[in-house]
């Protein structure tokens, strides 16, 4: 055990001289928001890094700089938003996930074809198991091969179908912002369960990818562990990477706010990722009836649309289906997922991937789930809470595809 130990501090310490020191930021925890707040907070959020979904009758977690937190404390007093430290320090708890993590994965190897769901995954092991998936089970697992990221990178998904022909077709995407490692997980967990149960591939034909945004996924595991964004370069700034979930081609709004962590890009999809997502759902129009996109965090179902508070045509569907699905979820252990149209309930958004699926009028039901947090941070769970949140949502999305395609 000491040697291990041993190990495992020479490879952190190895590899923290290329990854970012969070020593001295903190994490600010306000009170709930009210609609007077929210359009303050709108405005904080293209220059400071909000973690969660801020809402009205909701606290707002924002991550701060030492530099920074003088800025963002005098802003919120002046708005007269009360708020507390939730994290006086982050540095140490990002070591501690990493060392972790780490030891969890020398000590506790991935069988082949099992996905790990006692720690996190790398890029690379996700695009291994979803290779050897598709290669142990040919008769109804196919790769979804959407071509390659900024950096060369495969964005490989799955679909798990049981050959039949005009079968209605769901999809789900995991990790389109970076530093969610609990989103994949989910991903991973729907492939295993269609492909247990010929039932749910009778039900539709399944396409999950488990990794949306593979640069900055990679990034967040090398070098930033709080890196939101993709990793294309901005012409002319310093600031690397677009938001994807702003940079989907509806009511795309164009700022060169590049530093922001929401900067939609320089077009909508001059992103290759959301480029790529995007014309799947576009040439899959026919078939699809769901989209769904796995975030984290805040316990929410969100339906469209994120630039107005006016009903969608189907809002009350859509209302009706995130509600069966939170249902499905509160029965596992008890956590109650609100669910929200993204405007009324947020602040308003254009560009974002769950508003692209519905607004092009390729799906009829479209939403984001934003996962459970955990842990000190917060912001995403100890691998220890990974299971537990993989159970409980699970479900919440087979009740969300059976509710869907009977209605």
């Amino acid at each position: 055990m000491r040697l291990l130990g041993s190990i495992i501090l020479l490879l952190v310490l190895g590899s923290a001289l290329a990854y970012k020191s969070y020593s001295g930021y903190q994490v600010l925890k306000t009170a709930p928001l009210t609609p007077a707040a929210m359009p303050y907070v709108n405005r904080l959020s293209r220059r400071f890094d909000f973690w969660g979904t801020p809402g009205v009758g909701r606290p707002a977690t924002v991550m701060v700089s030492p530099q920074d937190a003088p800025i963002v404390i005098a802003a919120l007093n002046r708005m007269r938003i009360s708020h507390e430290v939730m994290v006086a320090d982050l540095g140490p708890e990002v070591e501690r996930e990493r060392a972790e993590n780490e030891a969890l994965r020398l000590a506790l190897p991935r069988s082949p074809r099992v996905a790990a769901y006692d720690r996190f995954m790398e890029f690379e092991e996700i695009n291994a198991h979803v290779l050897e998936t598709v290669a142990a089970n040919p008769d109804i697992a196919s790769l979804v091969d959407l071509g390659l990221s900024t950096e060369g990178r495969e964005l490989l998904g799955i679909k798990l179908s049981n050959g039949a022909a005009g079968q209605k077709s769901v999809w789900f995407d995991c990790a389109i912002h970076a530093r969610e490692w609990i989103a994949p997980p989910v991903c991973l967990r729907i492939i295993d369960e269609v492909l247990a149960d010929p039932a749910l591939r009778d039900l539709a034909d399944w396409y999950i990818l488990p990794v949306a945004n593979p640069d900055g996924y990679s990034f967040s595991w090398t070098d930033d562990r709080f890196w939101r964004k993709t990793r294309r370069p901005n012409p002319g700034s310093n600031c690397i990477g677009t938001d994807p979930n702003r940079n989907f081609d509806f009511l795309w709004e164009a700022n060169d706010v590049f530093c922001s962590e929401t900067y939609p890009g320089s077009s909508a999809f001059s992103e290759p990722e959301c480029a790529a997502i995007g014309n799947f759902i576009t040439a899959n129009a026919d078939s699809l009836i769901l989209y769904v996109a796995v975030h984290s965090y805040g316990e929410l179902i969100l339906y469209p649309y994120g630039h107005t508070v006016e009903p969608a045509p189907n809002a009350a569907d859509l209302a009706a289906a995130g509600t069966v699905s939170a249902d499905a979820i509160a029965a596992v252990a008890g956590t109650r997922y609100s669910v929200e149209n993204s405007a009324a309930g947020l602040y308003f958004t254009n560009g974002a991937s769950d508003d692209f699926a519905y607004g092009s009028g390729a799906v009829l039901y479209s939403y984001t789930y934003e996962l459970s947090g955990g842990g000190l941070i917060g912001f995403n769970p100890p691998p220890s809470l990974i299971q537990p949140v993989v159970d409980e949502v699970w479900p919440g999305l087979k009740a969300l595809v059976e509710y869907t395609l009977a209605n």
